[in-house]
């Protein structure tokens, strides 16, 4: 019997299109190297490969690293009505890597009052893909892995280490790893959705 429900944040339900456009620009800015076209084949190279765009292409061509512009995140339209549904089910918590404040991000979100659980990276000092973070929230909620689905967009960072701890998965194809590589990884998740708003369908 399934009791919680575990969501991944960035590209899940929070929409991060504006961003990775920044980091794009920003990239196409820096290089005169790098035409339009060849970051976007870069892009599709190194997601298929189930790995951050921007992060390789810094590195593979020296670039300068700027700070990932947290104020051009938004909510997806459709989660506050989601999330008031599913919680009438089931408990529902928060696994994410996340920078300082995602608390109070959340609250001005207007959705923190839906959450039981939240474990960000920055508070608690892991990170996903590590086991050790889902560990932490499963047994913060008293729930046996089981019991809880985790829901995110990435392959490597949600899917994956879930399904090695026996948790049911979905894999939430929108944001920018929509076009992973399923043959990336060994455990296959267990639904597949095209927007976050499709799971109402499953669960």
């Amino acid at each position: 019997m399934i009791k919680w429900l575990f969501f991944d944040l960035g590209s899940t339900l929070i929409d991060e299109t504006e961003c990775e456009e920044y980091r794009f620009n920003d990239l196409l800015k820096q290089s005169n190297v790098l035409t339009r076209e060849a970051i976007k084949e870069k892009y599709r190279e190194y997601i298929f490969k189930n790995q951050s765009p921007y992060k390789a292409i810094i590195k593979e061509f020296n670039l300068e690293k700027k700070e990932w512009p947290i104020h051009l995140e938004k909510l997806y339209s459709e989660v506050p009505f989601l999330l008031e549904q599913l919680q009438r089910k089931y408990h529902l918590g928060i696994i994410a890597n996340q920078s300082l404040g995602t608390e109070k991000r959340l609250e001005e979100y207007g959705i923190r009052k839906y959450f039981d659980i939240v474990i960000s990276s920055s508070e608690v000092g892991m990170t996903k893909p590590s086991l050790e973070i889902f560990k932490l929230a499963l047994s913060t909620a008293r729930c046996l892995p089981n019991e809880a689905y985790m829901i995110g967009d990435r392959l490597d960072n949600d899917v994956e280490p879930a399904a090695n701890l026996h948790m049911h998965t979905i894999w939430v194809k929108q944001g920018l790893f929509a076009d992973s590589n399923l043959n990336s990884i060994e455990n296959q998740p267990d639904i597949i959705v095209n927007s976050i708003s499709e799971i109402l369908n499953h669960l």
